[in-house]
């Protein structure tokens, strides 16, 4: 076989011929690859989680202002008797079993959740641009009343978007360090097929000493 024959059949390796650093590069592809694939599989359900926590934790927060009014109501107060709620940034409302507001924020008429919670039980739900937790005020296992918290839904987006904000800078810094660590990794992976593609290259040129 003349030299012109082995010149034609050699590969062609990174350092040697047109592919130079293709064996690196692919490496390096490769392994940003796995990383975005794994970050992805990651912070998807994470995200999904940090909305659902935080919804939760605002849910209690207002089943608990809700509570906090509920006790300091006098069984009377649908006799016009004053109540006195506790400060909080949630709108708070006190309703009669008629759902008609008697003190506190809130609708005039009571909502659909304020409706099932004058039936004993404590409901929730997402009404008007709001979350809604309505507690019943008992006396004597009779429901006499119904305390409604409500917090507007977009001030719980903002903090959902606040987290996600704060889980992407996460991602794009754990992504950056991965973009370097490959391709540092990659020269040390690549380094040998460069030196054998060298050899391969001067062999194919009639070089018989290497």
């Amino acid at each position: 076989m003349m030299a012109g024959d082995l010149e034609a059949t050699s590969p062609s390796f990174p350092g040697g011929g047109g592919d130079d650093g293709s064996v690196r590069q692919r490496i390096v592809r490769v392994a940003i690859a796995a990383v975005a694939i794994a970050l992805l599989l990651f912070a998807v359900p994470l995200a999904v989680i940090i909305r659902t926590a935080l919804f939760d934790d605002e849910r209690r927060e207002l089943e608990g202002a809700a509570l906090q009014a509920a006790v300091r109501i006098d069984p009377d107060f649908a006799h016009d008797d004053p109540v006195e709620l506790p400060p909080n940034e949630r709108q708070v409302g006190v309703y009669d079993v008629g759902s008609r507001l008697r003190f506190g924020h809130g609708p005039k008429t009571g909502d659909a959740v304020v409706q099932r919670a004058a039936h004993g039980s404590v409901a929730d739900g997402q009404i008007g641009g709001e979350l809604v937790v309505a507690v019943p005020v008992t006396s004597q296992e009779k429901v006499v009343g119904v305390v409604r918290a409500a917090q507007p839904v977009q001030v719980i987006w903002n903090r959902v978007l606040l987290a996600w904000l704060a889980l992407a800078a996460l991602a794009g810094a754990a992504f950056g360090v991965a973009v370097l660590v490959a391709r540092r990794q990659a020269r040390h992976l690549s380094a040998p097929l460069e030196a054998l593609a060298e050899t391969s290259v001067r062999i194919a040129a009639g070089d018989l000493t290497v």
